[in-house]
């Protein structure tokens, strides 16, 4: 193993299971959106939503597990004999204790600070999709899809994610956006592709193996 290599990831990592379980999710919500919508059964629209909200949850684990796991991984390769660690990567499980309970988007702009890599700009993709997400994630939980940033301004899911994708083929033009019209395909699709780049983006600006996306291996 190079100096500058991080061994990818095993089939038995929480965060291709999290890829796995939001690809399907938002697979079946678009398969229900191509069938026959005037036949569509009660019983059916809420398994679309389900499916719909599965896909978001699913996403934003895979985020959370993926960087969770890499600081543990260099916390086991860096107790390693055998392993070889650019200096920059074996800091990182140092910092681990005191950012363990950090938001999940500030734990990557600190592995990137820490190990000397290009730290996002958070006012633009693919930070800026990937901390929506997490905001669409927290309304699901907490039923308030608003907040203030950082620096006190207000901000709504449905003025940042309106024009990011189509709202439910399921429910009128006249629904409230959140959840109603947010909740369907396009939203699911949102999510993961949101996920997939901003993780693979992460990788490169980490110089490190991608994260597996697919088949229990890392690409690239």
């Amino acid at each position: 193993m190079s100096e500058d290599e991080v061994p990818a990831y095993s089939r038995d990592r929480m965060s291709h299971q999290h890829i796995i379980s939001a690809r399907y999710f938002a697979r079946t919500v678009q398969e229900i959106e191509d069938g026959d919508l005037n036949a569509i059964t009660p019983e059916e629209k809420l398994s679309h939503r389900a499916f719909a909200t599965a896909a978001v949850f699913s996403a934003a684990s895979f985020l959370e597990a993926s960087i969770n796991e890499l600081y543990l991984e260099l916390q086991k390769l860096s107790q390693s004999s055998q392993a070889q660690l650019r200096r920059e990567l074996a800091m990182l499980p140092r910092v681990w204790p005191q950012i363990v309970t950090s938001p999940v988007l500030h734990k990557y702009q600190l592995a990137l600070s820490v190990a000397d890599g290009d730290q996002y700009n958070e006012s633009k993709a693919p930070f800026l999709d990937a901390d929506s997400l997490t905001h669409l994630r927290d309304a699901l939980l907490s039923y308030r899809p608003d907040w203030e940033d950082r620096r006190g301004k207000h901000r709504t899911l449905e003025k940042r994610l309106q024009a990011k994708f189509a709202p439910s083929a399921l429910v009128s033009d006249q629904a409230p956006w959140f959840p109603d019209r947010c909740l369907g395909a396009g939203c699911a699709k949102w999510a993961v592709k949101t996920v997939e780049l901003f993780s693979d983006d992460f990788s490169h600006r980490m110089a490190i193996p991608s994260r597996p996306l697919s088949g229990g291996a890392a690409a690239g």
